[in-house]
């Protein structure tokens, strides 16, 4: 692993076109309350419960579907205290530990044949051991992605109908109950017996999927921090002009991100690639709208993906074909078209990362190689910014196990060369 000072850094910058892509890891340091975000669950439900907003469009079995399974959650829910609010996750956890604890249920899943796992080798089995993992430091310590998952194991583990001594669903598991109320309506969008589409229509039109993922765009949008560079807690302590003159050097930047931080301090388009909170627009995607009234305004997260990799970012787009219809006012695009029309048309050959978690965005580092690959780039580049040395070394450990294409394409990711940079010198000369 080949670590560079920010001197070379610079000089790859300024003799390469440049991409930089960054996550929550930059947003952290304009307000500390982007990595606190569990913290505000409870006031982003208050919130919700008064403020949010939750509309579909065109087919009315559709639409009755999706505000039955909402209104039933909500219902329930709507008056819970701040205890009980934090209770939903750590029942959460404990389903999670009662799927990872009992072999004989394991061996029932895996035998189903309805467990999917990645070409690059992540199981969704593995999402919940992850849950449980980073569980043990308590529920604020999971990565907000990975929660829907358990909302498809429920459903998994009911379609398999098993034999209450091989395995039963822990009591007064409140989780448990908003996932099951989350399914009220009666109504199937799909005509078919597969077993796979089933779990697909029970998980994406979940009530409390959608409660979640509001509750969390919520939560991060923290009462216009999002969207207010003046709010960040951190606005006067970092030196703005010299920041604009390093960023406004790269060819692009992406980000992760739904804030809408960078785009606030500088003249330069920023490309979400999972989607971002939008001013004063009702944006209609997929047949649904999700946002907030927020002080005579309205934000949407309408096009924002939050949520497990499996079902609430790479099979969202399937609720347009389970609506009947597509009604839509805003397009969206995967993050593979992003990635790649910015390549083509900047000429990128090189990508610096930073702030951004290796364990839940393989995907997007698959899709770096594949488009730097099908757009013939010389010489190609990434080089990743760890705060800790094991975020380091977990990248690296990544980056080759997810090298699984074609042989020629294999043979080019597996010579891209990557170096690493450690950025907390780097932070500490933009901070005042």
């Amino acid at each position: 692993m080949e670590k560079i000072k920010f001197n070379t850094l610079e000089s790859i910058i300024n003799n390469n076109s440049c991409a930089f892509l960054y996550g929550n890891g930059l947003s952290i340091n304009f307000d500390r309350s982007f990595g606190t975000i569990f913290n505000r669950l409870y006031e982003a439900h208050k919130i919700l419960i008064r403020n949010g907003v939750f509309k579909t469009k065109f087919n009315s079995r559709f639409r009755k579907k999706n505000m039955t399974n909402y209104n039933e959650v909500l219902q329930y829910i709507k008056y819970s205290k701040e205890d009980e609010i934090l209770k939903i996750f750590k029942d959460a956890l404990i389903f999670a530990q009662s799927i990872i604890e009992n072999n004989k249920l394991i061996e029932a899943l895996e035998n189903s044949k309805q467990l999917v796992t990645t070409t690059f080798g992540i199981g969704q089995l593995d999402l919940v051991k992850q849950i449980c993992d980073s569980g043990k430091r308590g529920v604020q310590c999971v990565n907000i992605e990975y929660w829907t998952i358990l909302i498809h194991f429920y459903f998994l583990i009911k379609k398999l109908n098993l034999d209450k001594d091989i395995y039963d669903f822990p009591d007064n598991n409140i989780f448990i109950t908003l996932v099951h109320i989350g399914d009220k309506s009666t109504i199937t969008l799909l005509n078919s017996e597969d077993i796979k589409e089933k779990l697909l229509e029970s998980t994406l039109f979940n009530g409390f999927n959608i409660y979640y993922r509001l509750l969390f765009c919520i939560a991060i949008f923290d009462n216009g921090k999002a969207i207010n560079y003046n709010k960040l807690e951190n606005s006067k302590n970092i030196h703005l002009n010299k920041l604009q003159t390093s960023l406004n050097k790269f060819n692009a930047i992406l980000t992760l991100n739904y804030d809408r931080i960078l785009e606030l301090i500088l003249d330069k388009q920023i490309h979400h690639l999972h989607g971002k909170f939008v001013l004063n627009k009702e944006e209609v995607v997929a047949n649904q709208v999700l946002g907030l009234k927020y002080n005579n305004n309205y934000i949407s997260f309408s096009d924002i993906l939050i949520g497990d990799y499996f079902y609430n970012k790479i099979q969202k787009s399937m609720v347009n074909t389970l609506a009947g219809k597509d009604y839509v006012n805003k397009k969206t695009q995967y993050p593979s078209k992003i990635i790649g029309e910015i390549i083509h048309e900047k000429y990128i050959n090189t990508f610096l990362i930073m702030g951004m978690s290796i364990q839940n965005d393989q995907h997007i580092i698959r899709l770096i190689m594949s488009e730097l690959y099908f757009n013939k780039a010389n010489n190609p580049k990434i080089i990743y910014g760890y705060y800790e040395e094991k975020d380091m070394e977990e990248f690296n450990k990544i980056f080759y196990e997810v090298i699984n294409f074609s042989e020629e394409l294999n043979r080019y990711a597996q010579n891209i060369d990557v170096k690493y940079i450690d950025i907390k010198p780097i932070i500490s000369m933009y901070k005042k």
